[in-house]
């Protein structure tokens, strides 16, 4: 079974309202309750973000990891004086090679515009997400979709590439929830309203219920690589990226992890015990482990298997023995958590800005080839679709890259 290394809580930024961040924030440094109010707050009205890199000795393949909770109100008279002036609403064209991003809209909640330079144009939101490979180099923008929606939550996740598959085309994945048939989504925004010359794949995120709708399991990858894949993504390493609600408290929930994978969880709500089967009632390791509440703290084993307390917004690094991750609700409503899990790819990483690569060398190659326009033609985020259409039509033509014959997919 698989067992705690150690737990970290890492700082949390304000911004979209970046005000109200400054207010949670500032009710975090008094600590205490006070902490745990100010998580309540950013769960019900945003503002802040959490940038959680990871280690390849613990996290390979897995680079980093960020958790969003903004919101954009009509009624914020800030807000204009925000975006204009300081930070736009969302992020503008940046280059990326050597790995993927992988962008989870909370069911829910509000999405993002994306662009790239190859011509592809889509809406997403509310239970899906957009799995892209940059591979070889593209640009993309990410513009939070705020004639949608005004709550808006994800996770964006960076997802290392083996170095066979870091300089292959680039592509995108589009998954929707496989529920979503089922009942209505709140927000209609899984729509790929031009393809370019991009080749983008529908797929269906596998959504199980258990133990009479006490466990929700989301499983955006299901550990298996390439076509191999029965649902989710398919993907160019074997990884397993599940989100799982636990509705009860001392209910418990088993995934099965590959011994010698790495794995990790990140408690989104509640609190997760981690470890033995249990009606939930706390341990001597839990106390050891609930005793401390700084941003990065120390590690800490769990003696004989006994199950460690996991609170709102830590994440916890697991062993690497063991098939089975046990976790079991130790919160009184929802507990609410992110696993990710993977084969290690057990290469060399460099990792500068936004490029991942083997080595220092194919870096400054991969800059570069940005600098000399191989990645597409930068725009500006206020560009018009008709004009931004015409700037990737002049790449692709530049580097005879055919696009799609349809210019709209359903």
């Amino acid at each position: 079974m698989r067992t705690v290394l150690r737990i970290e809580r890492h700082t949390r930024l304000p911004v979209w309202p970046a005000w109200q961040g400054l207010v949670l924030t500032a009710l975090s440094q008094l600590g205490g309750p006070f902490r745990g109010a100010a998580d309540q707050l950013e769960y019900k009205y945003g503002g802040r973000v959490c940038p959680i890199p990871l280690s390849q000795s613990q996290s390979d393949p897995f680079v980093l990891l960020v958790h969003h909770r903004h919101a954009f109100r009509r009624f914020d008279f800030l807000r204009p004086l925000f975006s204009r002036l300081i930070l736009p609403e969302g992020f503008p064209a940046h280059p990326h090679r050597g790995f993927e991003t992988i962008t989870y809209v909370l069911p829910g909640r509000g999405g993002l515009l994306h662009r790239d330079s190859f011509g592809c144009k889509m809406r997403y939101g509310d239970g899906a997400v957009q799995w892209m490979t940059a591979g070889d180099g593209m640009l993309h923008e990410e513009m939070w979709d705020v004639e949608s929606a005004d709550e808006f939550e994800l996770y964006q996740l960076w997802l290392n590439l083996p170095a066979k598959h870091k300089r292959r085309r680039p592509n995108v994945q589009l998954l929707v929830d496989g529920a979503a048939d089922e009942a209505p989504r709140a927000i209609k925004t899984n729509v790929v309203e031009r393809a370019g010359a991009m080749n983008v794949e529908r797929g269906r995120i596998a959504h199980s219920t258990f133990k009479a709708g006490a466990v929700v399991e989301r499983l955006l990858a299901d550990g298996r690589a390439d076509a191999d894949s029965a649902c989710g993504a398919k993907t160019w390493s074997p990884v397993t990226i599940a989100h799982i609600e636990i509705r009860a408290k001392g209910v418990s929930h088993a995934l099965r992890i590959p011994t010698g994978w790495n794995a990790l969880v990140y408690v989104r709500r509640g609190a997760v015990d981690i470890g033995a089967q249990g009606d939930g009632a706390a341990t001597a390791a839990h106390a050891a482990t609930a005793a401390s509440f700084d941003s990065q703290r120390s590690a800490h084993e769990a003696d004989g298997g006994a199950a460690v307390r996991v609170g709102t917004y830590e994440t916890a690094y697991l062993s690497r023995s063991g098939e089975t991750l046990m976790l079991t609700s130790a919160a009184e409503g929802v507990c609410d958590v992110l696993v990710l899990a993977g084969e290690p790819i057990n290469e060399p990483l460099v990792s500068q800005g936004t490029m991942v690569m083997n080595s220092q060398a194919e870096v400054e190659e991969a800059v570069r080839d940005y600098s000399t326009g191989k990645f597409g033609l930068p725009w500006d985020h206020t560009l018009d679709d008709g004009s931004w259409a015409q700037r990737c039509k002049n790449f692709l033509q530049r580097f005879g890259i055919r696009e799609e014959a349809s210019s709209k997919v359903e």
